[in-house]
C-alpha cells in the first residue's frame, strides 16, 4: 500500500511545477493586459505568432529562454528564487499520505481530490513544514489543522 501512496505524492509535488508555470502564464497575461498590448502583438516583438501567445499565457511550452523573451516584450524582470530541496523521509511521507487519506474520508472526497485541494491551498506545505508538531498529534487534529490552513488559504471545505 505505502508504495502506490508514495507514488501517489510524488505525482502531485510533480503537479506544483505544472501550476508555477500556469501561474507565469498568467502574470505575463496580466502583464500584456496592464501595457495594452494583443497577444499578436507580443507575438509580433518575439516572432511568434497569437496562438503561441495564447498556449504561453496559459503556462504551456514555458522554457528558460520563452520566459526571457517574453518578459524582455512585455517590459519586464523575471527573477528565479532557489531554495534548497528537502528530502523528506519515509516517515514523512507515510505520515502526509495518511493525513491525505484522513481528510478525504473526513470531507467525502476521492484520495486524488484531497490531494488536489490541499496542494492547491497549501495544506501538504503546512504537513511538511510543520511535521515535527503535526505528526505527534491526533489524526482529528490533523485534518482540523489542515482543514483550517487551507480555508485561511481560499479553500472552500470546513
Amino acid at each position: 500500500m505505502f508504495h502506490i501512496w508514495e507514488t501517489f505524492y510524488i505525482f502531485a509535488k510533480k503537479n506544483y511545477m505544472k501550476d508555477k508555470l500556469d501561474k507565469i502564464g498568467k502574470l505575463f497575461g496580466q502583464r500584456r493586459v496592464e501595457l495594452g498590448l494583443t497577444q499578436a502583438e507580443v507575438g509580433d516583438r518575439i516572432g511568434v505568432g497569437r496562438a503561441t501567445i495564447s498556449k504561453i499565457e496559459s503556462g504551456k511550452g514555458l522554457t528558460f529562454d520563452t520566459i526571457n523573451r517574453v518578459a524582455n516584450a512585455l517590459e519586464a524582470d523575471v527573477t528565479v528564487d532557489l531554495t534548497p530541496k528537502v528530502i523528506q523521509g519515509k516517515e514523512v511521507i507515510e505520515y502526509i499520505v495518511t493525513a491525505i487519506s484522513e481528510f478525504a474520508k473526513r470531507h467525502f472526497l476521492t484520495a486524488k481530490e484531497a490531494s488536489n485541494y490541499l496542494l492547491r491551498f497549501k495544506g501538504i506545505d503546512f504537513l511538511e513544514q510543520c511535521y515535527a508538531a503535526e505528526h505527534t498529534l491526533s489524526v482529528n487534529d490533523w485534518v482540523d489543522d489542515i482543514t483550517a490552513i487551507c480555508k485561511r488559504n481560499g479553500g472552500g471545505i470546513g
